[in-house]
């Protein structure tokens, strides 16, 4: 007799166990061949998925997309050549001996892209824009793409006009400093490095 009267309940017999087990798996099969095979992989051994609508759980709506068979030049672009590579060095004299600054350009024609990395060794003021180059007295056409300070920068171009775009550089250390600069892309290197001699 236990504390409050009551009589403890005996334990399953082992052959009333087995029966449970058993039939908990019997069960767990069931379920697994009629419910999770339809609806998380879309096998339906049995039929009941596709009776009961389950097996459409495991299968994404049909999208239908429009097939183009142009793309306008601003998606995809062909070019006669391949692209190009180049790694330059663009050294940047010491502010209290130069005037500390310089501009490194490359010659994009427009919907050409360029795609680059710089790292300079300190902290230096930057400017990433571009301009066209007119011959007829007009006033060239100039575009800002980013500016401040930093040791590095990264990114792409795909140029807005046709005519020069590229990095001036200022050092403000009173010691030489150096960027080196990643393109790849569709440019020229011309016109180069514009105020170092």
């Amino acid at each position: 007799m236990s504390a409050d009267g009551l009589s403890p309940t005996p334990p399953p017999s082992g052959a009333r166990l087995g029966l449970q087990v058993l039939g908990a798996l019997a069960l767990g099969t069931v379920l697994t061949l009629t419910v999770v095979l339809p609806a998380e992989y879309g096998i339906d051994p049995t039929g009941f998925g596709a009776l009961t609508g389950l097996n459409r759980i495991s299968q994404p709506p049909e999208m239908v997309v429009e097939t183009r068979f142009s793309a306008p030049p601003e998606i995809a672009r062909p070019e006669a050549l391949p692209f190009r590579q180049d790694v330059v060095t663009i050294p940047i004299g010491a502010f209290g001996r130069t005037l500390g600054a310089t501009e490194y350009k490359v010659t994009l024609e427009e919907g050409q892209t360029l795609v680059y990395s710089w790292k300079a060794s300190v902290p230096v003021v930057f400017e990433f824009h571009g301009h066209t180059t007119p011959t007829d007295g007009s006033p060239a056409q100039v575009m800002d793409y980013a500016k401040g300070t930093a040791t590095e920068g990264n990114g792409a171009l795909t140029a807005p006009l046709s005519g020069i775009h590229g990095w001036y550089f200022a050092n403000p250390t009173f010691e030489d400093v150096s960027v080196e600069l990643t393109l790849a892309g569709y440019y020229t290197l011309e016109p180069g490095l514009i105020g170092i001699h």
